[in-house]
């Protein structure tokens, strides 16, 4: 597989910007901070530009995962938060003035089955930058599955604001102190 990338172009407060992701499997994960182990897995970056500065410009990202230990198994989503910030109630990964959202998922055992899935997107708070409030302006899915031993990775893909919405209820009860606006801003 060849490194994937995909441009989505969004606007949000009135500002326009564009995310570039790329997605490509790793031959020197140590490069990345990863164990060598893991080998031919995803790495996945997006980075942000737009052109609103300040905390007009302040912008997050919320991963979901949904994983499969079967083909035929029901995929169930969950917030895939950075492990430094876990027992917070923060439901971004990345946070700031252009954030980069970066992950390198892997699993030490190959011969189990696992069809991993993410779905990342970039949010803003859509009444006032420094508010409680988290509304998603585009995003995108990557991904990959594991069988016999081999290493597949995923399309990357870009989603819709019905993508965001279907997660409204994993969040809300996840961080209660937040509000989560539908994807109105699309």
């Amino acid at each position: 597989m060849l490194m994937q990338r995909l441009e989505i172009p969004f606007v949000a407060r009135s500002g326009s910007g564009v995310i570039e992701v790329t997605v490509d499997r790793t031959d020197d994960p140590t490069r990345y901070g990863q164990v060598s182990t893991a080998t031919g897995f995803p790495i996945c970056t997006a980075t942000v530009a737009f052109d609103l500065k300040g905390y007009n410009g302040l912008l997050g990202w919320v991963q979901t995962v949904g994983t499969k230990s079967s083909p035929d198994a029901d995929r169930i989503f969950e917030v895939d938060p950075l492990q430094v910030f876990e027992g917070l109630e923060l439901p971004f990964g990345f946070y700031g003035l252009n954030p980069v959202m970066f992950d390198a998922p892997y699993r030490s055992d190959r011969t189990k089955y696992l069809d991993w899935l993410a779905q990342a997107f970039l949010c803003v708070a859509p009444t006032h930058p420094m508010e409680k409030e988290v509304g998603a302006v585009a995003g995108f899915s990557w991904g990959f599955r594991m069988s016999n031993g081999d290493v597949s990775i995923g399309p990357v893909e870009r989603l819709h604001a019905t993508d965001w919405s279907k997660h409204l209820e994993t969040f809300s009860q996840r961080y209660p102190s937040w509000r989560f606006s539908t994807g109105d801003y699309w």
